[in-house]
């Protein structure tokens, strides 16, 4: 006859020493959570679509962000809470309120606290590569910096500029750093990093991510090819970092031995 007893003992001695299971693959939540997910091929398609705009914006930058430099700074249907809202979202692409997003979702979402770098390397992925292209790119006026007596052509103050980064003090000021939008990247990374936890509110993502970059329009900081490419080159890096740099998998690994620390802490 089996030793029942022992049989038993040993089974739970092997579940407890087994190392802490995954997150069930195949269950309700998780299938449903992949069925509202963004497919990569729709921000691939979003980044080509706003590229293209972009491209075609080169005509229209002198125009719309000239009227926009003109008194009182701003499309004249905007004011009251929806200037507000829109000044307020450009915390989206801004690097604190990146940090405060990512803060937030630590905080209140235990399930998801560990995943948060999927946020911090989309988004700042995003925004660091824009920063690069500037560097190595072309240095561009900003439209608040602009004289818009001149065509839209003299907006671009020089090609390379690292090659007189420390020898042209102008080139490491702000206002010559227009080109592509360092915060629409942003915005665009984080959107995606964040559709990637939350699909079940991606439109809401979105719409928070053109607002912040319809805010770098509005507000003279940026002309509306800066903005467009700016974005597309955020869905790009971000959706790139997802799907072929593995940044689900390392946050997932990262996820696995906290918690095996801890339930190996727990049960010493």
């Amino acid at each position: 006859m089996v030793n029942t007893d022992h049989a038993e003992r040993e089974s739970s001695a092997s579940i407890s020493d087994s190392p802490l299971p995954s997150p069930a693959i195949n269950s309700p939540a998780t299938i449903e959570d992949k069925e509202r997910r963004f497919s990569p091929r729709f921000f691939l398609v979003l980044s080509g679509i706003l590229a293209i705009c972009g491209v075609l914006s080169f005509f229209i930058d002198h125009s719309v962000s000239g009227q926009l430099a003109a008194p009182p700074h701003e499309f004249r249907f905007i004011g009251g809470d929806l200037k507000k809202l829109i000044a307020l979202s450009e915390i989206f692409g801004h690097g604190t309120g990146v940090i405060m997003v990512v803060l937030a979702v630590f905080a209140l979402d235990l399930e998801n606290r560990w995943r948060v770098g999927i946020l911090l390397g989309t988004a700042f992925g995003a925004g660091l590569t824009a920063n690069v292209c500037k560097f190595f790119g072309v240095a561009r006026y900003r439209p608040h910096a602009f004289d818009f007596s001149r065509p839209i052509g003299d907006s671009f103050y020089q090609w390379f500029p690292f090659l007189d980064w420390f020898d042209h003090e102008e080139l490491r000021q702000a206002a010559y750093q227009s080109f592509p939008s360092g915060h629409s990247a942003t915005a665009a990374g984080l959107c995606v990093g964040l559709c990637f936890l939350y699909p079940h509110a991606r439109w809401y993502f979105l719409l928070v991510a053109g607002l912040a970059c319809f805010q770098r329009i509005v507000f003279r900081m940026h002309f509306p090819s800066d903005v467009c490419l700016g974005a597309a080159l955020g869905l790009l890096i971000a959706t790139f970092l997802l799907t072929y740099g593995r940044l689900p998998d390392l946050a997932g690994w990262l996820e696995r031995k906290i918690k095996a620390r801890r339930s190996k802490q727990a049960t010493a």
